[in-house]
C-alpha cells in the first residue's frame, strides 16, 4: 500500500529491514519521496552537507551511502561539492537521483552486504543520511565506511534518537575510537527530524554524528 502525502507512513517504523523489502518499499515510494520529505520538513541532508563542508575542501571525492532519490547529493552540490558518487539499494530511487546532475556515478548496492565492492581509501568523505535505520550491524557498517575513506577523511551520518539508544550507539563509537578506527567524534544533541510527520513529530528526533577516519 502506498500512503498519500499526508497520511501516516507505516513504513518509517514498521517496515521489514530485509534488503529486498527495503528496496521494494523505496522503489514504490520513489516518485513521491521528495515531496513527502518536503512536507515533513526534512532538513537532514542540508545539515550533513554543512558538516562536511566545514571539514573538507569541496574539490574532494564524496560517497553518498544510501543516496536514495538524491536529496543528499543535491545538498552536497549546493554546498559546493562537485565529485559525488551515490549508492543505494533502490533502483527506482537511483533513476530519479540520476536526473539531479549531482552525481558523478550511481550504483545499485545493498549496504547490508559487507564488504562493499569499493576499494580501500577511495573517498575523502562519506555521508549516510537517514539510512542507518536499516543497517543493524552498526560496528561493521561504520568500520566499512572507514575502510573506503582515506585516513584523515571525514564521515558524517545520522541516527534516529530512539535507535541511538536501542543500538547503544555511544558505545559503538567509543569502541571504534578505542580501536583507533576513528577520532574527533562529534555527536549532536537530539534535533528535530521529521517534525510534520505524524509518527515522528517531537517523539523521534535525530543525532548528527561526525568523525575523522584514522
Amino acid at each position: 500500500m502506498k500512503p498519500g502525502r499526508h497520511s501516516k507512513h507505516i513504513g518509517l517504523s514498521e517496515l521489514s529491514r530485509k534488503s529486498n523489502d527495503v528496496a521494494e518499499y523505496y522503489d514504490n515510494w520513489a516518485s513521491d519521496y521528495d515531496r513527502s520529505l518536503s512536507d515533513w520538513r526534512y532538513e537532514a541532508p542540508e545539515q550533513i552537507a554543512s558538516m562536511l563542508g566545514a571539514k573538507l575542501s569541496t574539490n574532494l571525492a564524496i560517497l553518498d551511502a544510501g543516496c536514495g532519490t538524491g536529496l543528499s547529493g543535491k545538498a552536497l552540490l549546493a554546498a559546493g561539492f562537485i565529485t559525488i558518487d551515490g549508492i543505494d539499494v533502490s533502483h527506482r530511487s537511483l533513476e530519479i537521483a540520476s536526473m539531479t546532475d549531482a552525481y558523478r556515478t550511481l550504483h545499485a548496492l545493498d549496504l547490508q552486504q559487507l564488504p562493499l565492492p569499493i576499494a580501500d581509501n577511495l573517498y575523502d568523505g562519506l555521508t549516510c543520511v537517514g539510512v542507518l535505520t536499516y543497517l543493524m550491524n552498526s560496528v561493521n557498517t561504520l568500520r566499512e565506511f572507514c575502510r573506503v575513506v582515506r585516513p584523515g577523511g571525514f564521515v558524517a551520518i545520522t541516527q534516529r534518537s530512539d535507535l541511538f539508544l536501542e543500538r547503544n550507539f555511544p558505545s559503538v563509537l567509543e569502541g571504534l575510537s578505542s580501536d583507533d578506527v576513528i577520532t574527533q567524534v562529534h555527536i549532536s544533541e537530539p534535533r528535530s527530524y521529521l517534525p510534520n510527520n505524524q509518527e515522528f513529530g517531537d517523539q523521534i528526533l535525530v543525532h548528527y554524528i561526525g568523525f575523522t577516519v584514522v
